[in-house]
């Protein structure tokens, strides 16, 4: 059985990353409307 390098974990690291962005920019009409939504929400929420 192979061992698990740093190598490897970097390569996994970087690929999740580079899968993340591009699902990020793919959809990014969505993702802003999330952030203002989520803004929006937390900003007028009541504090009693």
């Amino acid at each position: 059985m192979k061992n698990i390098t740093k190598r490897d974990v970097k390569i996994f690291i970087l690929g999740m990353l580079t899968m993340i962005m591009i699902e990020f920019i793919t959809d990014w009409s969505s993702h802003v409307q999330a952030a203002k939504r989520g803004f929006n929400d937390g900003f007028n929420e009541r504090k009693d």
